[in-house]
């Protein structure tokens, strides 16, 4: 009987892993650091479903690159409501008073099947160069933070 046991096993979970869709939407890593390109607005988004990002505004900030002309990155971090979420991020020009406004949202197909659990997300932003002064940013109405170029 036992050596029943862990060949039965074995292929409950084998068919089980089969069950998964093909793209892999179920298996997103807990955490994810997302690349530039990955992060703008798709042409194929107009299929897709927009929803709200959940920001953790504590724990994102903006970080200045020690190069010249210095770029200037912001650190974002935040949930998704599900795994099948995608990060999209649309940035700006700053403004005349210096403030960059970025939108923060996030894409997903209501026809595909995905699980409900909080998926947490890390992404770093590529904002730019600027020319000098004080620059406040916000994302999504909320300030993320300021710095001096």
């Amino acid at each position: 009987m036992k050596e029943l046991i862990l060949p039965l096993t074995m292929s409950l979970l084998l068919a089980g892993c089969s069950l998964l869709p093909a793209s892999g939407a179920t298996s997103t890593p807990t955490s994810s650091s997302i690349p530039p390109s990955s992060y703008e607005p798709q042409p194929d988004d107009a299929k897709l479903q927009r929803d709200q990002v959940h920001l953790d505004v504590e724990n994102s900030r903006v970080v200045i690159g020690e190069s010249l002309p210095v770029q200037v990155s912001l650190i974002l971090n935040g949930y998704f409501s599900d795994p099948c979420h995608k990060l999209r991020v649309v940035v700006p020009p700053a403004n005349l008073q210096k403030e960059i406004w970025l939108e923060v949202y996030s894409v997903f197909d209501p026809k595909e099947v995905c699980i409900t659990v909080l998926q947490p997300f890390n992404a770093t932003i590529h904002l730019g160069s600027y020319s000098s002064g004080h620059y406040t940013v916000y994302v999504n109405d909320q300030l993320v933070g300021e710095f001096d170029v």
